[in-house]
């Protein structure tokens, strides 16, 4: 096994460029993906699961040249493994890279890849887990879930977070708060289905966007309260609008948000302490 595949570095094989903004997310994902483990691995779980649906190839180069693990390989590099790892990625590069990239992981039997829409897999991926939770095991609990839903832009369909939200899973999502501001002025003229439209799985958004398009910031919050109404439909405790980072492009221009989904105390607990800063230390931005 060839660990370079691993680490932070060149390793020869295609790595996806991305901007520096994409460390401050990475880094809060490593965070919460090491106490999320160490804190569950002792309880009577069936198992416990990572997803990515968005998995991308591995590795990502920044526009400074610095060389960054990509979610999956932060996934398979924790001190303490999951039970399994479902990778999905709609390119079949993406796909082939990463496989070649987890070969060197002693986790890689636990991979399951799909060359797939992430909005497909998805089912694929429910029933494995959910076949799992219905077999005997006496004094276990349900499967536990972790799914990490970064798409590249409007691909994440509210169809996919209700399929996990029907298994014990807990969920960072990425809402995508500068494409909706693009496209919404346009889409709002379309019939649905529009990408906002599944986005938000519903047309209200439409409604508030109507009422509301000249709001400025306060226009999202209201956007991003509905969605975050939707989840808490599913149990999800998701009411704090302080834990979600605003991730920023180089113009200091908002690109995107990150929300959180659990339905334990625990778990937002995790999530508020890893995002009180940035990877390089400051405090985050609102």
């Amino acid at each position: 096994m060839d660990k370079q595949f691993l680490e932070s570095d060149d390793d020869g094989l295609m790595i996806r460029e991305a901007g520096e903004w994409v460390e401050n997310k990475l880094y809060f994902l490593s965070q919460y993906l090491h106490r999320f483990i160490v804190s569950m691995r002792e309880k009577p779980w069936r198992s416990i699961n990572y997803i990515d649906l968005f998995s991308g190839p591995g590795k990502n180069r920044l526009s400074n040249g610095k060389i960054l693990k990509g979610s999956p390989l932060i996934a398979i590099s924790q001190d303490k493994p999951f039970d399994k790892y479902f990778f999905s990625d709609i390119d079949p590069e993406n796909i082939k890279v990463l496989k070649k990239r987890c070969l060197s992981s002693p986790e890689y039997d636990k991979i399951s890849f799909y060359q797939e829409d992430a909005n497909i897999a998805v089912e694929q991926i429910v029933r494995i887990i959910e076949k799992e939770d219905r077999t005997y095991i006496p004094n276990a609990w349900s499967s536990l879930n972790l799914a990490f839903l970064d798409p590249y832009g409007m691909e994440l369909y509210w169809h996919t977070v209700k399929c996990l939200a029907s298994l014990r899973t807990d969920m960072i999502i990425y809402y995508p708060q500068m494409g909706i501001s693009r496209e919404a002025p346009r889409e709002i003229k379309l019939p649905p289905p529009t990408p906002i439209d599944n986005f938000f799985g519903d047309t209200q958004w439409r409604a508030i966007y109507y009422q509301n398009r000249s709001a400025g910031k306060s226009l999202h919050r209201m956007l991003l309260d509905h969605y975050k109404n939707r989840l808490a439909a599913f149990g999800y405790q998701v009411k704090d609008p302080l834990d979600e980072p605003l991730i920023r492009n180089s113009k200091d221009a908002p690109l995107y948000r990150l929300l959180f989904a659990c339905k334990s105390d625990l778990g937002n607990k995790f999530w508020k302490d890893v995002t009180r800063k940035m990877a390089n230390g400051q405090m985050k931005l609102l």
